[in-house]
């Protein structure tokens, strides 16, 4: 009888603490690494300016749903046909691992498992080609954080973006590229601010510097193509529940000007776009499962694509 009545009352206590705010509690009895990495950031590697303890690694596994199904001239939205519509399913695999407490290392390896992409020219209707299926163009970076404090937290990242995809040659190919073509190089600054235990503001900008690549065309001319290099910057809020994350989040990005032999091909492009992120789970040491879902819609912009992203992404963490 006691065994009876015992068991509802631990089911009960361990129910009711889990519905406390759990930060107080692990912060109070939590072993050395818990200490390192103070919650909201567990999980939020990507989109925040935590980095992993010492000896830790953190692995993502992700889909991507991206489409342009529309496009942004003199910032309005217009349909189309032809030349810039596009589907793309991608799965990328991303792994990071604490080097020291403040020093994460990364690589993140995109494939590309399905492409559909119109092949005329804007204003035109051709036949819509199947896109290649091969690996994306892979991304190495190193994060450092700069600044650890109680109530915010500035971190650092950089890393070339390398052409490991296959690209997309506009004069000559039958097929849509993986990549496109050169080296990126990537600067990152990723900074949060803390509103309560379980809250907090983003901020995050990203400046990718692109190279120049040469590549002949149909009629073997030699082609030497410059794309233009991308800013964004954008804001949010995270806010934390039992077992739940949730972040809005506005984003800004402006690309420069595409040149072919010195000469302007794509003027200037720019786009807003929001971002909502659902976090289920927390990818701990001792919860290792974590399931992401986010959405990324466009608002305006000039010159761009809408784009709209949908993604699933799982997380694990472990030393």
């Amino acid at each position: 009888m006691r065994r009876m009545i015992s068991l509802p009352v631990l089911v009960f206590v361990w129910a009711y603490l889990g519905t406390v705010p759990s930060y107080a509690i692990e912060y109070q009895s939590s072993p050395e690494w818990e200490y390192l990495l103070e919650k909201p950031s567990w999980g939020m590697m990507e989109w925040s300016s935590a980095t992993l303890p010492k000896g830790f690694w953190y692995p993502t596994f992700e889909f991507l749903y991206l489409s342009n199904g529309s496009y942004f001239a003199a910032g309005k939205e217009v349909g189309y046909e032809g030349g810039r519509d596009s589907t793309t399913y991608m799965l990328t695999a991303r792994l990071l691992y604490g080097l020291s407490n403040k020093l994460t290392v990364g690589v993140c390896v995109p494939a590309v498992v399905g492409q559909k992409v119109d092949a005329g020219e804007f204003g035109q209707i051709e036949r819509a080609k199947t896109g290649a299926r091969n690996f994306g163009d892979i991304e190495l970076f190193l994060k450092y954080r700069i600044v650890d404090r109680y109530y915010w937290a500035l971190a650092a990242e950089f890393g070339p973006t390398l052409p490991t995809g296959k690209p997309y040659n506009k004069a000559g190919a039958d097929k849509a590229g993986t990549g496109d073509g050169q080296t990126d190089l990537n600067f990152n600054l990723k900074g949060d601010i803390l509103l309560t235990e379980e809250a907090f503001v983003k901020l995050d900008t990203r400046l990718t510097y692109q190279t120049k690549r040469e590549f002949t065309d149909a009629e073997g001319e030699s082609i030497e193509e410059k794309l233009g290099n991308v800013f964004s910057a954008e804001a949010g809020v995270v806010q934390n529940f039992r077992n739940v994350g949730l972040n809005g989040a506005f984003r800004y990005t402006y690309w420069g000007a595409t040149e072919r032999n010195n000469a302007v091909e794509l003027d200037p492009a720019d786009i807003f776009e929001m971002s909502l992120r659902m976090s289920l789970g927390e990818a701990s040491p001792r919860k290792h499962g974590k399931l992401d879902l986010f959405l990324d819609f466009p608002i305006n912009g000039k010159n761009a694509p809408a784009t709209y992203r949908f993604g699933v992404s799982i997380k694990s963490i472990f030393q």
